[in-house]
């Protein structure tokens, strides 16, 4: 997946990145993108030294997003199922008492995601990278957002 986006902030050797829109998006809003306050940012290896305001070129590995995906979407759909078959068992005839147990698996693994987050962003399969800077905001130029 490569994508044009524009260097937000500095995070160290990341960079914190607000893709740009693809020309053909329109404005449907099928990606949650029709509406300008919903920007896509990401965190991305800046090995090119790109700078605030920079128009550059993000990489990121197609199974890596894949993988990304499942981890942020199935998983805690997983957590979820779980926690309503276990509120099954343990609650009979407790609608409500399933759905909390339900929602605490769920809760819980979206916990450990977010403790394991910067084990993530360490992994090469999971980090975006800063692949070439497609045009300095430092050149005199105006950038395109």
């Amino acid at each position: 997946m490569d994508r044009a986006g524009i260097v937000v902030s500095q995070m160290g050797e990341y960079s914190r990145v607000k893709l740009v829109r693809h020309t053909a998006c329109g404005n449907c809003g099928a990606c949650q993108l029709g509406d300008d306050q919903k920007d896509i940012m990401l965190v991305a290896k800046n090995a090119v030294k790109a700078k605030d305001g920079d128009l550059v070129e993000v990489s990121m590995e197609t199974g890596g997003v894949l993988s990304a995906a499942f981890i942020m979407y199935i998983l805690p759909l997983v957590g979820l199922f779980i926690g309503l078959l276990v509120g099954q068992t343990f609650f009979k005839g407790s609608d409500v008492m399933t759905a909390l147990l339900g929602l605490v698996f769920m809760a819980a693994i979206y916990l450990v995601i977010k403790m394991n987050d910067k084990r993530f962003l360490r992994n090469e399969k999971y980090t975006a990278k800063i692949l070439k800077i497609l045009q300095s905001e430092h050149d005199g130029m105006v950038p395109l957002a």
